[in-house]
């Protein structure tokens, strides 16, 4: 008897009754049981006035507690699709963190797999605040109107929180809150406390018009606008709440995520700027590894990237190159002494760019070594071009030098009676340029990207084949940002329609360069292209090449 006692007191709310604090596995109640005491708790409260003013107060505590009592959600894959919200441990501390940075006034991005309950948990931590915090302003933002309030459609924001709010007990809803009244259109407002919960589709001008305690920028990484959006919310609220599945580097989400700085998406997270969290699927504990073969066998890479392994660079559907892989980025390339320096000039004000690269004889085949990239923003060819020479001499100071450039710079326009070759040739600098078409120059590169045949690899036994280390014909320096990032997705065909790819700074640029260096410096072995004849520009100066 003093044990079952003893027990019972480990179980007592702060309220004093004998009912959980918390429904959760870990603390060894099943979903049957955890049923059971929020059915009991339900009757009690509607036949104990002193009893359910306990119960709220200790809901005003603590939101775990109201959550596993008092909330439900809805998953139609179910026999029985309405389920009580019980939380997961790996939910417990996210919405800790939810309600931490909300309370603190910090942003906050989480970046997750699918199916982890993050658009419900949020929703109910605003719900929350609603009912039991008086003045308390959110504002609910997605892509597009219809997926922040449809009324009957349980994909949008505004209608789980209905669900919810219609399935709480009478004497929870608010003092006179009337639905037709205080519940309309992207808008859920409480007579009571005057909070509220506004809604808006994602817009250059997002939430300008208010003040908010805290903003959902719901599917964040596929906003239209979305830089411009992210700047006009922060004006209007202290706590951002991006969510979202990975779809590239390219866009707001991805550069808020790696803290950005100028050209570094691989750095860490800025210490004193977003909270970073990350809900990959394996911290859900009805899922494992067999779960995850099973989904793999109904997507494609990019499906699987962007659903389930959070991965940035693989993420982006339409690559021009998804051959590309880790194996063709190296850390700190070394520069080949006895080699040619070749650099390839990409030229325009807005995004001015220049490509250094040298090429070494593998296993009697041609391999382009990327070393360095350099990528201009609104700037004059001349100060680019002198920044390069900088550069050059600098990084490169004993090598021999060739230029290449864009066919597009020999011609004379109407802007100026120089031509960005010329402006280049009264530097010193005489690049030689080469015509072909694009489709021509992207079939170079794929090939480029394959391994490099072993001289004997028709010899070889297949545990010898086993153990050659594949080389590509292409790799580029970690230091070259732009280049791996256009490679891993941001240089990309708008659909799969599409023959051409999309024109985006700088990814265009920088590939541009490398499409010019490999059709005038490569002979492609096995394909249908050699050597092209150069058209040449010769000047007193030990940078002319051929």
């Amino acid at each position: 008897m003093k044990e079952e006692n003893r027990e019972e007191r480990k179980r007592e709310t702060p309220s004093g009754d004998f009912f959980p604090s918390t429904l959760c596995s870990s603390l060894g109640i099943s979903p049957d049981d955890a049923i059971h005491w929020r059915w009991a708790m339900w009757q009690r409260c509607a036949s104990d006035i002193d009893f359910r003013v306990r119960v709220l107060a200790q809901c005003k505590r603590s939101i775990e507690f109201w959550i596993d009592y008092f909330c439900w959600t809805f998953d139609p894959r179910h026999d029985y699709p309405v389920q009580p919200f019980f939380l997961y441990p790996f939910q417990r501390e996210a919405l800790a963190r939810i309600q931490h940075n909300i309370h603190q006034g910090k942003d906050i991005l989480i970046e997750k797999s699918r199916d982890m309950g993050v658009s419900w948990l949020i929703l109910l931590t605003f719900q929350y605040e609603w009912l039991f915090r008086s003045g308390s302003q959110f504002l609910l933002g997605s892509r597009k109107q219809s997926s922040v309030d449809t009324k009957g459609d349980l994909s949008t924001l505004f209608e789980k929180l209905r669900f919810n709010l219609t399935r709480l007990p009478l004497w929870m809803l608010p003092q006179g809150f009337n639905p037709q009244q205080h519940d309309t259109l992207m808008k859920l407002q409480n007579p009571a406390n005057q909070s509220g919960i506004m809604g808006e589709s994602s817009n250059a001008q997002f939430g300008r018009g208010g003040r908010y305690k805290a903003m959902l920028m719901d599917e964040f990484p596929v906003w239209p606008q979305d830089e411009a959006a992210y700047a006009s919310a922060g004006q209007s609220t202290p706590c951002r709440i991006l969510v979202g599945t990975p779809h590239g580097k390219q866009n707001t989400f991805a550069q808020v995520r790696f803290g950005e700085t100028e050209n570094d998406l691989t750095a860490s997270p800025k210490e004193s700027g977003t909270d970073i969290l990350t809900l990959h699927w394996r911290l859900h504990p009805e899922k494992d590894d067999t779960w995850y073969q099973r989904q793999c066998l109904r997507m494609s890479p990019s499906e699987i990237a962007r659903e389930l392994d959070i991965n940035y660079s693989l993420s982006v559907e339409n690559r021009v190159f998804p051959q590309f892989g880790e194996e063709h980025i190296v850390k700190n390339l070394e520069t080949l002494p006895n080699n040619r320096l070749i650099r390839v000039w990409d030229f325009g004000y807005h995004c001015p760019c220049c490509l250094f690269f040298q090429i070494e004889k593998v296993r009697e085949h041609e391999q382009v070594r990327v070393l360095k990239e350099v990528v201009g923003e609104k700037t004059t060819l001349k100060t680019f071009a002198q920044m390069v020479l900088d550069i050059t001499q600098r990084d490169f100071p004993d090598l021999d030098v060739e230029d290449l450039c864009d066919p597009a710079g020999a011609q004379k326009t109407d802007k100026s009676e120089y031509t960005s070759v010329d402006i280049l040739n009264s530097l010193g600098i005489f690049p030689f340029y080469q015509r072909s078409r694009i489709l021509q120059g992207l079939e170079m590169l794929r090939l480029k990207l394959l391994p490099l045949e072993h001289p004997l690899q028709e010899n070889l036994s297949e545990t010898e084949d086993a153990l050659v280390k594949p080389t590509p014909g292409l790799v580029v320096d970690s230091c070259c940002h732009h280049l791996i990032e256009a490679f891993q997705g941001g240089y990309r065909y708008i659909s799969d329609q599409q023959e051409l790819p999309y024109e985006e700074h700088p990814f265009e640029d920088v590939m541009d360069c490398l499409r010019y260096g490999v059709v005038a410096k490569c002979n492609i072995q096995g394909g249908h292209f050699k050597r092209p004849r150069l058209r040449v520009r010769r000047g007193q100066s030990r940078y002319t090449g051929y």
